[in-house]
């Protein structure tokens, strides 16, 4: 079953409000895209935390696992390529399971190897595939020569039942990365410039599952 995920990049706590009002009702989880280290500076609460599940991921050096764990998180994506992401996960291990169990994702970027997940083997419960170069920004257009679809097919066939999600120029290329082998698809800027964010989503999740 295919996944589409909204994902809002907030610069500041008040963008991350304006981005989660305009998905109000669209979806019930929605990737928050951390490019800031003090985003959450003073927060003990996410905005409409009752009605949205969190995903964020952290594009940041030194991530604060403990901030987002007390804001309630469902997923926590680490980025592979920060020498503290090891350790971020290592950290979350004891957070997988229980009452409120909190997933775990390792993201590769765009032409890593699929060798770079060595290290975290066994810590983690998806990856996410970065479809973009240059990482906390929307509207970027995709390698010109497919090389995140590449690092899919790449994943799936080690991987037969991975999750594997794609971040990044996701919208045009939905059927060709569900065909790679992709079963999340994580949606920045076609949803939330859209007039209509459910409409969008509706649309995708239908191209996606064709």
């Amino acid at each position: 079953m295919t996944e589409i995920i909204p994902a809002v990049l907030p610069g500041s706590w008040s963008e991350l409000e304006e981005g989660l009002a305009h998905l109000r009702g669209v979806a019930p989880l929605v990737q928050v895209d951390v490019t800031e280290s003090d985003l959450f500076a003073g927060q003990d609460a996410m905005p409409l935390w009752e009605e949205f599940d969190f995903e964020f991921d952290l594009m940041v050096p030194a991530p604060d696992i403990e901030v987002c764990v007390a804001l309630g998180a469902s997923r926590i994506v680490l980025h592979a390529r920060y020498s503290a992401a090891l350790g971020a996960v290592q950290t979350l291990q004891n957070k997988r399971s229980g009452e409120f169990p909190i997933a775990v994702g390792v993201a590769l970027q765009t032409h890593d190897a699929v060798e770079v997940l060595l290290p975290f083997a066994g810590l983690y419960d998806y990856v996410q595939v970065m479809g973009i170069d240059h990482e906390g920004v929307q509207g970027e257009p995709p390698d010109p020569h497919g090389a995140d679809v590449a690092l899919v097919k790449a994943l799936r066939a080690q991987y037969p039942d991975l999750t594997i999600q794609v971040d990044g120029a996701v919208a045009p290329r939905v059927r060709q990365l569900v065909q790679a082998g992709a079963n999340r698809l994580v949606v920045g800027s076609a949803i939330m410039h859209a007039p209509d964010p459910r409409a969008t989503l509706k649309a995708l999740y239908t191209e996606a599952t064709a």
